[in-house]
Order: C-alpha cells, then structure tokens, then sequence
C-alpha cells in the first residue's frame, strides 16, 4: 500500500502541467457488450506498475500514448516537435462539420475542382451525394475529393473554414497545431503528437465520428443510382483490439511524402480504461500500425488504473 501510494503521489507531482480539459468532454464510447457506467466516474490517472518498465522502442519521429479519461502521460517520445500529419486533419474537418449542425441529408453536386491531384478519387463531378455520403467517404476511406466537398457543403469560404479549424484546435488545448486546408496534403496541416492525442480524443467522444470510422466499409448510392462500395484505411478494426476482452473506439491514419505514415487511435479494456496512441513520421504503412498496436498493449499491461469513485451527486 506505501508504495503504491508514493507512486500514485510522484505521478500526480511529476505529470507534466496541461491546459484545462473538460473530463466530460473526453467520456470513452462503450461498446454494448461493455458495462456501461452508472454514472461520471471520477478517477485519478493510471500508475505504473514497475516503475523500471521503459516502453516500446518506435521508429516513428514521434510517438505518444495518453489516458483516455484524464489525458495522462503514459508514453511519450519527441511528443511536441510539430509535424505534419496528413489525413489526420480529416479529423478536425469532421469537429468544424458538426461544430455546424449539419444537415445529414443535404444534397451536395461534386464538381471539377474537388478532387485535388493525386489519390483515389471515389466521386464523379456532377454526381449529387449527400452530406452523411460525404462525411462517411472523408472518415473511412480517407476520400479527398469528398473532404472538400464536404467543407465546401458548410457554406464557408476555404478562408473561414481554416480559421474554424484553428479555432477548435486551440480550444482544445492543441498548442503547437495549425491548418491551412480540410484535406491534409499541405504539409502546412501540422501538430505534435501530443496535440493528435487531443485531437482523437475529442473527435472519437462525437458518436458520429465513432460510428464513421469504426466501420470497415461504406456503401453509397448517388442520386443517379450509381452504386459503390469504399473500405476502410484502418488496418487494426478487426485486430485483436477490435475483439474481447479490448474495444476499438476507431482511428484515422494519414500519409504524404513530407508528413511519413501517421496514425491516431483508441482502445479500452473490458474494465473501460481507455488509452490513445499516436504515431507520426512512421517508415511504412505497416509500421505505423504495428507501432500502435504495441504501444496500447504496453500501455494496457504496464498501468494499473485506481478503482473509480462515484463522482459526488
């Protein structure tokens, strides 16, 4: 008991300082065939279990690992160097989209210039989507050409879309980001590792965004009867995180040539402790999910989380 109380009193003194977070704002999404908490828990942060347990060696340039519920330091590697992050940024387009009130079934016409160069383009100009069609193209397959589309049905200019995108960022205590565009091919599109951390934590407390990007496909019809069906760029739904005793709460992956392989996700345990892993600048496609794998395996076996108290009513 001594020693777990000069852990929990070095960790909660060492930790270091970050800006106010609202807990609520970060409430882990249970799967059903998860217990559902009665009500807020009111919890301190995970303590190590051996204090000598170093983490996980990564290739990536950075790499972090935080509590879902508190936003603890669990793993950290050149967390702050902002970087760019790729599609990544996808993320914080969908918090502007339902910052508005979007209209789910809202039609919206492709045209020409929507699909910048380079990528897979999943939409024909001139064809009419809807805006749910949008969103989910934007969060599984990573489309584009559906992004902008998808900023563009907000009815704000590329200019105040931005200003949004920073906006947000910063009120979520995202210190070293900035954006200059809703896709993530501009290398400009960039944050730290710790700053993503923030960034899927709030983005995956959005029931939307969970149930986008935890999907392993999506089918749209156009209103021209066109029929297709898009798959998902997140290689771990359907890992062993995506299965008892873990839950996956969904992630989002990025790449350009300037930003390397990126990737941001959740998990929890079948106790509903909940960690968020963050890999930026990864050498390959496989690595920046065999990284994260590893990382919330480390984190899920070297921690141990304090019992929940009933928050005071």
């Amino acid at each position: 008991m001594f020693s777990f109380l000069v852990a929990l009193t070095m960790f909660l003194t060492f930790s270091p300082a970050k800006p106010e977070m609202k807990i609520a704002d970060f409430r882990p999404i249970h799967r059903s065939s998860l217990p559902l908490a009665a009500m807020a828990p009111v919890q301190p942060g995970p303590v190590k279990k051996d204090p000598n347990r170093l983490g996980v060696e990564t290739t990536a340039n950075s790499a972090f690992v935080a509590d879902w519920r508190t936003g603890a330091v669990l793993f950290e590697k050149d967390a702050d160097t902002p970087r760019p992050i790729a599609s990544i940024t996808k993320l914080m387009t969908s918090l502007v989209v339902l910052g508005g009130n979007p209209n789910w079934d809202k039609e919206v016409e492709v045209l020409p210039n929507d699909e910048p160069p380079g990528g897979v383009a999943y939409l024909i100009p001139g064809e009419i989507v809807t805006v749910r069609d949008l969103f989910n193209l934007s969060m599984v397959a990573s489309s584009n050409g559906a992004t902008v589309a998808l900023a563009r049905s907000t009815g704000l200019s590329p200019e105040d879309f931005a200003k949004k995108m920073n906006e947000t960022a910063a009120s979520l205590g995202m210190t070293e980001a900035s954006f200059v565009e809703p896709v993530g091919l501009n290398s400009d599109d960039a944050a730290s590792a710790r700053d993503v951390s923030r960034l899927v934590r709030a983005a995956l407390s959005h029931q939307e965004i969970h149930d986008a990007v935890v999907q392993k496909e999506y089918r749209l019809v156009t209103k021209s009867g066109s029929r297709r069906t898009v798959r998902s760029t997140d290689e771990l739904l359907g890992s062993f995180l995506d299965k008892p005793p873990y839950a996956f709460l969904g992630g989002k992956t990025g790449f350009i040539d300037e930003a390397g392989y990126c990737f941001g996700a959740a998990a929890q345990n079948a106790d509903g402790n909940g960690v968020v892993a963050v890999v930026l600048g990864a050498n390959t496609k496989e690595l920046r999910f065999k990284e994260v794998k590893s990382l919330m395996f480390w984190a899920f076996d070297a921690y141990h989380w304090p019992a929940r108290l009933a928050s005071a009513q």
